[in-house]
């Protein structure tokens, strides 16, 4: 249940610390028990406070290492963001306030003054730190905040997800704009508004101090109440002066800090959020890159599914054209030896002429007699086992032609092998 009944039109500010595991429980409190229509996550980025002399380190890898700092802390402000989301609240309800400030409790103060912030929620202690019944603040940034905090600003301090104290906002400067000037011109209205008054009460207070001596108790205990309102009243402008001067001296730092080290930061952020820009569009021009040359190859793929068959039958074809062309050459021959009447390898007489084999039953590769002929793709006919052996040792290539094989598939030449069987038979020695 909501600790607001109402939703008002004052924003609620909640502060959270670079590592999300430290605030995650305060921003939690938050969005359970209050109701709001803006909610701001304030947070004070401190620089790392380094220069070449002392460290040894060139400017500008000291000048990336705070963009880098500076570029995890709004990493870690949107994982906040995220938590929001989560939890139910519009994205247009919850937007990032990220300042930088060498002293970070000062930096709070100081953007509560300049932005007129009424509602603030911080963390009491660690949440480590969290006891049953803990009602004291461990934090020293929670007890700078809660000390100087103008008294228009309503403080929750919150650990471990529990309430831990309240700070009721007493004052009411008028507003609830987020102009620091106003905010100012209030305090220094009210100062002024003050000071006569402080003038007029001092003036009567004296005025009855005659009447303290007469016996009338009424009379006595009016003049007494006078002078009590009186000290309260001074203690109120005095206590609106220190705040004001506390004020100025953090707007003065502040403006200094800012024109020595935010500036250079706030440039080198943008160059980095730039190169990050490059970097994805790059990226992004790569993997188009990859689908094109994906689709290419799925078409490639196609097209060779395709093409497949096609070269599958032209090697069958010139397979068959070489066997066809080894048959006939064998015919051929066994007409020259006078073998006509019989046309067969088998006959008796066949190879009685020569004792020196035909060329062709010697393998190009081994230049021996082949036992087990088989034709190539190239349409020779080589020993099997050679030709695999030639093809082992990288042979891409048709011994006889030097022309890249189609592929490497071996038909068996029978018309061949039973010649060559015949030959041998013939010619023992």
């Amino acid at each position: 249940m909501a600790e607001e009944g109402l939703i008002d039109d004052d924003p609620v500010y909640v502060a959270v610390n670079k590592d999300v595991g430290e605030s995650r429980s305060t921003l939690t409190w938050a969005l359970r028990h209050l109701q709001f229509k803006k909610l701001y996550l304030l947070h004070l980025h401190q620089p790392i406070s380094m220069n070449p002399t002392s460290t040894g380190i060139e400017q500008s890898e000291i000048d990336a290492i705070q963009v880098s700092e500076l570029t995890s802390t709004y990493d870690s402000l949107l994982k906040y963001r995220d938590i929001c989301l989560d939890q139910g609240v519009n994205e247009q309800d919850v937007e990032i306030f990220c300042d930088v400030a060498n002293n970070v409790e000062e930096g709070i103060v100081n953007l509560i003054y300049e932005n007129n912030i009424k509602k603030l929620i911080i963390g009491a202690a660690a949440d480590s730190r969290y006891s049953q019944g803990m009602v004291n603040i461990t934090s020293r940034k929670a007890k700078y905040v809660t000390r100087h905090a103008p008294h228009s600003c309503k403080i929750w301090l919150v650990c471990n997800g529990n309430l831990i104290q309240t700070r009721e906002g007493r004052f009411d400067l008028g507003g609830s704009s987020h102009s620091s000037s106003q905010s100012l011109a209030s305090l220094h209205d009210l100062d002024s508004a003050l000071i006569p008054y402080e003038e007029e009460v001092r003036a009567e207070t004296d005025s009855e101090s005659h009447a303290l001596s007469s016996p009338e108790d009424q009379s006595a205990r009016g003049s007494a109440a006078l002078y009590y309102e009186e000290q309260r009243r001074r203690l109120e402008i005095e206590e609106l002066k220190r705040e004001l001067e506390q004020h100025d001296k953090m707007n003065r730092e502040r403006e200094e800090a800012l024109s020595s080290s935010f500036g250079v930061t706030q440039m080198l952020y943008s160059e980095e959020v730039r190169r990050r820009r490059e970097a994805e569009e790059e990226l992004n021009r790569a993997r188009a890159e990859i689908r094109d040359m994906k689709r290419v190859q799925k078409e490639l793929e196609e097209q060779l599914y395709i093409d497949c068959p096609r070269r599958l039958e032209l090697v069958e074809k010139e397979r068959d054209e070489a066997i066809q062309k080894t048959e006939e050459l064998l015919r051929n021959l066994y007409l020259e030896k006078g073998e006509s009447s019989s046309h067969s390898p088998s006959s008796s007489s066949q190879w009685s002429v020569s004792n020196e084999p035909p060329p062709y039953f010697i393998c190009p590769i081994s230049k021996e007699i082949m036992q087990n002929p088989h034709v190539a793709a190239d349409g020779y006919t080589y020993e099997a086992d050679k030709f695999k052996i030639w093809l082992s040792h990288g042979g891409e290539k048709s011994p006889m032609t030097n022309l890249r094989l189609e592929n490497n598939k071996l038909t068996p030449n029978r018309v061949l092998r039973s010649a060559i069987k015949e030959w041998l038979q013939q010619h023992p020695l």
